[in-house]
């Protein structure tokens, strides 16, 4: 077995001192507001929209349905889940069913601090300002919870996703390696 390391960023928001981007969706696009009920949609949506991106082969669980569907159960049940922080997008347009295609969750982590968890858009509606609009969405429901600062982990070869969340007003504080091994026929070791 080969050692592959992923090399991972920490960023914070600062929601005393950063002003919280827009939240508008493009025309055909509407918000989601949380329901227990809609624990099956984002897990579907987070299955379609990881689908193939490196953040499946570092977090198996986002890498099939039954994953992600677990993933949100557990996410949904803890008792420091933020509801006001968890949203989807329907885009009333998409000729596939279901019409979803952004989620994001939000968690508590301390009293004052937010955790902003799997972020995805699905491929065929990226590059429209729903990313931006999602996260800020998830920003103003940490505000209305009274969170201080929020963070999320992402990785550093995600650089669409790095430069989003650095617009968007998060930084980098924390640079960290996650460890993954592989066959010896598929890679050395390397950084990504």
């Amino acid at each position: 077995m080969a050692t592959r390391y992923y090399k991972r960023y920490r960023m914070d928001f600062d929601l005393k001192k950063t002003d919280i981007p827009s939240t508008e969706l493009p025309d055909g696009f509407e918000w989601v507001e949380w329901h227990p009920r809609l624990v099956e949609a984002h897990a579907r949506i987070k299955a379609e929209c990881f689908d193939g991106e490196v953040d499946s082969v570092l977090f198996p669980c986002l890498s099939h349905l039954a994953g992600c569907r677990k993933l949100m159960s557990d996410i949904a049940s803890r008792s420091n889940f933020v509801p006001n922080a968890t949203w989807l997008i329907r885009h009333a347009n998409r000729l596939t069913s279901p019409a979803y295609c952004g989620t994001i969750q939000g968690m508590s982590r301390a009293t004052r601090l937010g955790a902003i968890q799997n972020v995805g858009i699905t491929p065929d509606c990226r590059g429209l300002g729903l990313g931006k609009s999602l996260v800020s969405k998830c920003l103003e429901g940490f505000a209305e919870a009274g969170m201080h600062r929020v963070y999320l982990d992402v990785t550093a070869a995600n650089c669409n996703a790095v430069g989003l969340y650095e617009k968007i007003g998060f930084r980098i504080r924390e640079v960290s390696f996650l460890t993954l091994n592989v066959p010896e026929s598929e890679n050395t070791t390397s950084l990504a």
